[in-house]
């Protein structure tokens, strides 16, 4: 028997997550997975990134096994820009 291919995630690993403030909280999406729901109960910038990035690292790690940082910067109109990798975080 000869080795058989070794199936490949449906997910990639994150390189982006977004965090926008809406009329309905602030929602979170995740480049390659797609877009949450705005979540009234977060209710500020920074509870938004912290659960973006635990979102990103931990589908890096859980479906990937690759240990990721983020690195946050800010985008236009109060949103963030996340950018997930090894070792960006500094």
């Amino acid at each position: 028997m000869g080795r058989g291919k070794q199936q490949r995630p449906a997910i990639a690993v994150p390189q982006t997550v977004w965090v926008m403030p809406t009329a309905g909280g602030w929602a979170q999406a995740i480049a390659g997975v797609g877009c949450g729901r705005p979540d009234p109960a977060v209710v500020d910038a920074e509870q938004a990134k912290a659960r973006a990035a635990g979102t990103g690292t931990a589908l890096a790690r859980d479906v990937h096994g690759r240990a990721v940082e983020v690195r946050w910067e800010p985008a236009t109109y109060g949103a963030w820009v996340g950018r997930v990798g090894e070792g960006v975080a500094r």
